[in-house]
C-alpha cells in the first residue's frame, strides 16, 4: 500500500467530479462521473498486489449491515433512480422498508444504530443486497477475512467487547479517500457535500421528486428534511 499515492488519488477524484458538475442543468454528468471512478476503483483493487482471495465476504453475508451507513447526496440519488427502475411494486416494498427502519434508527448515533441490530432496508430475504450495484462508496470499503469474526466483532461490540476484524486495508482507504474526493469535488462546486443516514436520504429522495433540481441549485438538507 505504500507504493500508492491515495493523497494524490483523492485530489484527483475531487478535481474529475467538479468538472462534471460545472452544469447545474442536469445531475446526469456528476452520477456517470460516480459510476466511472466506483468501475476505476475496482479495477484499481484487483490490481494492486495485495491478495483478496482470503476475504470470505460474498452474496447473503450481511453481518455488517446493521451499522449506519454514511451517503453522498449524488449516491442517493443513483440509487433512487435504480430502485424506481425496478418496477412499481419493488420501489413501494423498498419505500415501506425505508418508513419502519427509519422511524426505529432516525436520530441514533452510529454506536447507539448499532446496538438496535435493525438490517439495512436494502437486503433482501435470504440477506442479499438488492442495491448491489449502487451501492455506497463506504459499504464497498468495508471487507472481512472471516465472516464469523465479523459477526461475532459486532455482536459484541454491542456488549462492549471489542474484537479485531482483518480486512483488505487497500480496498479500505482507497474507498474511504474516493469518498473524500467525491465530497471535495462537490463542495468546489458549491453543492451539499455533507453525507446522510443512508435510509434517511433514500427516504426523502424517493418522497421527493424535486430534491435532484433542489440540490443542484444549491439547497443544503435540514434535519426537519430527513425526519
Amino acid at each position: 500500500m505504500e507504493s500508492f499515492d491515495f493523497v494524490q488519488y483523492q485530489g484527483a477524484i475531487s478535481e474529475a467530479v467538479a468538472r462534471s458538475c460545472q452544469s447545474k442543468d442536469s445531475v446526469k454528468p456528476i452520477l456517470q462521473r460516480l459510476q466511472t471512478i466506483a468501475v476505476e476503483a475496482e479495477r484499481e483493487i484487483e490490481l494492486h498486489p495485495s491478495d483478496r482471495s482470503h476475504i470470505d465476504c460474498g452474496p447473503g453475508c450481511s453481518s455488517c449491515c446493521v451499522v449506519s451507513v454514511s451517503t453522498l447526496m449524488p449516491e442517493g440519488i443513483a440509487i433512487a433512480s435504480y430502485l424506481r427502475g425496478q418496477g412499481r411494486e419493488c420501489l413501494q416494498q423498498a419505500a415501506e422498508r425505508l418508513d419502519r427502519l427509519w422511524y426505529e434508527v432516525r436520530g441514533l448515533d452510529d454506536e447507539e444504530r448499532l446496538y438496535v441490530r435493525r438490517s439495512c432496508a436494502f437486503l433482501d430475504e435470504a440477506g442479499h443486497c438488492t442495491i448491489y450495484p449502487v451501492r455506497p462508496l463506504l459499504c464497498r470499503s468495508v471487507s472481512s477475512t472471516s465472516a464469523i469474526a465479523c459477526r461475532d466483532a459486532l455482536a459484541g461490540k454491542v456488549l462492549g467487547e471489542e474484537t479485531p476484524v482483518l480486512m483488505h486495508q487497500f480496498q479500505q482507504s482507497l474507498y474511504e479517500s474516493l469518498f473524500s474526493g467525491v465530497a471535495a469535488g462537490l463542495q468546489q462546486c458549491g453543492l451539499d457535500e455533507r453525507s446522510f443516514q443512508l435510509a434517511g436520504l433514500i427516504r426523502y429522495l424517493l418522497k421527493t421528486p424535486q430534491a435532484e433540481q433542489e440540490w443542484l441549485n444549491g439547497k443544503r438538507l435540514t434535519w426537519q428534511d430527513l425526519y
